[in-house]
């Protein structure tokens, strides 16, 4: 788990950093999300961006795992739905494979190398 973790938590946060980091990469996600018909589009590329890089870190961390988990779930069934449905399959495989990793974390937990153990440990 702490490999899985690890490798899909860096991967969310590095691929959303810029937009964390710059309002200019936020615009241009914003016009992504407008371009394939998300009400509120700004609103939308907010929640997206902050559910992938905190949960992203969150993956990391071991920290509350199965709720990250869910949260990045929601997420890639979203980009599933409005924008990769509308592709050929294999070009929606990155986002599902999202989905799997997503439910699998949620159903499982953080394993043993996680912050979600350590506190459960305490008195």
């Amino acid at each position: 788990m702490l490999i899985l973790r690890v490798a899909i938590g860096a991967h969310l946060m590095l691929m959303t950093q810029d937009n964390v980091f710059s309002w200019a990469r936020m615009l241009e996600f914003r016009d992504f999300m407008a371009h394939h018909g998300f009400a509120f589009p700004l609103a939308c590329a907010v929640l997206s961006v902050i559910g992938q890089f905190f949960g992203g870190l969150a993956l990391v961390l071991g920290l509350c795992t199965r709720f990250a988990g869910l949260v990045i779930a929601i997420n890639f069934v979203v980009a599933v739905w409005m924008v990769d449905s509308k592709a050929p399959y294999p070009g929606a495989f990155p986002a599902l494979a999202l989905v799997a990793v997503g439910l699998c974390l949620m159903f499982t937990g953080g394993g043993r190398y996680s912050l979600d153990r350590v506190w459960r440990k305490r008195p």
